[in-house]
């Protein structure tokens, strides 16, 4: 899956926008960031960008379902946000399937609504 594709899908699956408020300035870092929003209220429901290569997203899960989806292969805390509700997904390397990634952006946008 490509980046494109990912806002697509959360896109498709969400009430939500895209807002790239975090790319350009004095930023030592050089991840181009996409904030996906809520249409409702701007609250951010995930976070797509590439590091190192690799496609990531980050979404909001129930803590005690992060911590058991923390157990698969390619599932972290989340990159810079609150590490008991945010999770970190490796897009292209984790074992989860897409149906699952689809269920927790679902999960991401309900919890932020």
């Amino acid at each position: 899956m490509n980046k494109q594709n990912l806002i697509n899908l959360v896109k498709q699956h969400t009430n939500s926008f895209e807002d790239h408020p975090f790319n350009g300035g004095h930023s030592h870092e050089k991840i181009e960031w996409t904030v996906m929003k809520q249409k409702s209220n701007s609250k951010i429901l995930a976070l797509i960008y590439v590091k190192d290569h690799d496609l990531q997203i980050t979404l909001k899960l129930e803590p005690s379902h992060g911590e058991l989806m923390r157990q698969y292969q390619g599932i972290e805390a989340g990159y810079h946000m609150n590490k008991t509700h945010w999770n970190t997904i490796h897009v292209n390397q984790t074992e989860i399937s897409s149906d699952e990634i689809v269920q927790m952006i679902k999960e991401s946008s309900r919890l932020t609504i």
